[in-house]
């Protein structure tokens, strides 16, 4: 365990102590429910489509009883229009394929009621048919440790059945270790991670003394103060992710391997300023946690104007992104993909 070596000389110092410690402390709820309408709508359309399928019938019944043969009419078309019918009418599955796993990262939570980590997705996403899960592991430990408790976690609620992940932070790069080392490929669909880390991030590296100076004096008061587990951030390095993760856990092509990253750089909540400009000195565009860059993997869906913490609508009420809008977008994409 690091020391606390000395305490900030400088108002820099001081602003940088404040956004660390709520860095490490965001708030945590439930989140707003404004576009709940636009997927109401997005389902209102599916079920068009089922209503159209369902003119079908009639329109061919009509056919034929047009003709003057109504006793072939009454024998040849009832018992296959209904059959027809059955068929047309036959509803749609709402949801995935299979449910979808949300992960948290790093000093995270699951679904605790009205205080949620991914603020209020679970609640939206199963009002639109959705199966969804939040389970939550070790807010601050190794990816070893993390992924057998997720698996742990996992395997109690669906036992031997697939799933879907979407995994933010540091809980990309556990589902990575679970796909991968502890052979999960045979479980999980498809795995989309949000502003994670596949090649470290310089907070990480000034946290550990890779990259020293006052910031890590800082840091190291924070981490003895709540007395923190530094394998967590220690495996979060540029150096480790990259060189040591990354070829111990290699893609398995059972897997679809989607990544969404984030930029803060026109969407940053005050506290996490500090930071991002700390990471911006280093690794350029992030989010205020994690570098841009670092976020690629996979099939990449898109860049968000959000930062760390805005992606999963924290801290609830203050957050400047419509969260419950971009998980769906993934739910349904999930689904269109056949997942």
């Amino acid at each position: 365990m690091l020391k606390f070596s000395g305490a900030p000389r400088s108002a820099l110092w001081l602003l940088l102590l404040i956004g660390l410690s709520m860095l490490m402390l965001p708030a945590c709820g439930g989140g707003d429910d404004d576009d709940a309408a636009d997927d109401d709508d997005a389902v209102d359309d599916d079920m068009i489509a089922g209503d159209d399928d369902d003119d079908v019938t009639p329109d061919d019944d009509d056919t034929p009883d047009d003709d003057d043969t109504p006793d072939d009419d009454d024998d040849d078309d009832v018992t296959p229009d209904d059959d027809t019918g059955d068929d047309d009418t036959t509803p749609e599955l709402p949801g995935t394929k299979s449910p979808i796993v949300l992960m948290h990262g790093f000093f995270g939570w699951g679904d605790v009621g009205a205080f949620s980590y991914f603020a209020g997705v679970v609640d939206d996403l199963e009002g639109l048919g959705f199966e969804v899960f939040e389970p939550a592991v070790s807010p601050i430990n190794s990816m070893e440790t993390r992924a057998e408790q997720w698996v742990e976690e996992i395997e109690t609620r669906y036992p031997n059945r697939k799933i879907n992940i979407i995994a933010h932070s540091q809980g990309g790069l556990d589902a990575r270790y679970m796909i991968s080392t502890l052979g999960w490929g045979d479980r999980v669909d498809a795995l989309v991670t949000v502003a994670t880390p596949h090649y470290g991030s310089a907070i990480a590296d000034i946290a550990v003394g890779i990259i020293p100076g006052f910031a890590q004096d800082i840091i190291d008061w924070i981490m003895n103060m709540f007395g923190l587990d530094w394998d967590g951030i220690a495996q979060l390095t540029h150096d480790y992710v990259e060189n040591t993760f990354n070829p111990a856990n290699p893609d398995d092509p059972r897997v679809t391997y989607y990544s969404y990253q984030t930029d803060a750089e026109d969407n940053c909540f005050f506290m996490l300023e500090p930071t991002h400009f700390l990471i911006g000195l280093f690794d350029g565009a992030n989010d205020g946690v994690v570098p841009t860059e670092s976020a690629r993997y996979g099939i990449e869906l898109g860049v968000e104007s959000a930062d760390h913490w805005s992606i999963i609508g924290q801290p609830v009420g203050m957050a400047n992104f419509d969260h419950k809008a971009f998980y769906r977008e993934i739910a349904y994409f999930l689904k269109d993909e056949g997942f």
